[in-house]
């Protein structure tokens, strides 16, 4: 009996466990059902704004859509009536306006060919005008020119041939005999004789050369005398002596600077007085004129320049010169 008591208390107390289990999960699904609930209205009413967002999107369409349609209808009315119009207004036009149409234009072509040769006609005689001016004015340019040339030969054929050595330059005579000599004999040959003069005074220019002086004197003697001419004649004659005379006077200075070496200023000066007496002596005895020997007179400054500056200078390769 004790058996089945306890027994039966076993079954009792396992049907009671079990039932609360049974009641928890019951509870549980039914809180599960209820979210799922929740979820499905909330999945349904967002459908429900999509596919209304949708369908206004539709009906906007729509209306756009006929509103362009309207329009192209309304374009395309247009078209067809121009058209029509254009059509009516090319009937008007018969074989007889087409006539007078294309002798309207054949005329203005006529015309305007007419007036392409007036064009060309007066652009022709334009251009005639244009080369006669043109040779009009190089006429004067070669008149002007010969009338200058002419003034110049004139100025040599009546001028004096010293004054015309005073004016001139051989540079000048050279282009001028190129200008103007040419058909004209006396002047060509006073020209000529120019140059011949300027040759010969080169030769006092440059280093003493006795072939130099000799031909220069040969050809001084074809032209016509002059005072200029006779006194070139006289220098190139004297230029031998001159030249041996500054030897001279050089070597007296060099000798001078071997005895007396000058250390003070008081004896710089004493020695650049004795120098300047050795020139001027060379200049009373040769009758020496700076301007009628160029090359001799830039030697001689040489020395007045060295010995101002030093009295005690060495000019000895003055002498190589020479």
């Amino acid at each position: 009996m004790k058996k089945v008591i306890c027994i039966a208390m076993l079954v009792c107390g396992f049907s009671a466990v079990y039932s609360q289990d049974l009641i928890k999960e019951f509870k549980k699904l039914t809180l599960e059902n209820d979210s799922l609930l929740k979820e499905l209205k909330r999945e349904r009413e967002n459908s429900v704004k999509d596919l209304q967002a949708s369908n206004d999107s539709i009906v906007h369409l729509i209306a756009t859509n006929k509103t362009e349609v309207s329009s192209l209808n309304e374009n395309i009315g247009k078209l067809q009536k121009d058209t029509a119009d254009l059509i009516k207004q090319i009937k008007k036009f018969d074989k007889n306006n087409i006539k007078n149409l294309e002798s309207l234009v054949q005329q203005k072509a006529d015309s305007i060919h007419i007036l392409t040769g007036t064009i060309k006609s007066k652009d022709g005689q334009i251009a005639n005008l244009k080369i006669d001016e043109a040779k009009k004015q190089q006429e004067k340019y070669n008149e002007g020119v010969q009338n200058v040339y002419n003034q110049i030969g004139q100025i040599y054929l009546i001028e004096n041939f010293d004054h015309l050595i005073e004016y001139s330059t051989p540079k000048t005579v050279e282009r001028d005999l190129q200008l103007v000599g040419n058909g004209n004999a006396e002047l060509t040959k006073k020209l000529k004789a120019l140059q011949i003069y300027f040759v010969a005074q080169q030769v006092l220019e440059e280093r003493y050369n006795e072939q130099n002086v000799k031909k220069a004197q040969g050809q001084l003697s074809i032209i016509s005398p002059s005072n200029l001419i006779q006194t070139l004649n006289v220098n190139l004659g004297n230029y031998k002596l001159c030249n041996a005379g500054l030897q001279t006077t050089i070597g007296k200075i060099v000798e001078l600077d071997k005895k007396f070496d000058a250390n003070n200023e008081d004896t710089q000066k004493t020695k650049l007085r004795d120098i300047l007496f050795e020139l001027s002596w060379y200049f009373r005895n040769y009758r020496f004129n700076f301007s009628d020997y160029p090359y001799l007179s830039n030697i001689v400054l040489e020395i007045m320049k060295l010995k101002q500056q030093n009295a005690n200078a060495n000019i000895s390769n003055l002498l190589d010169k020479l």
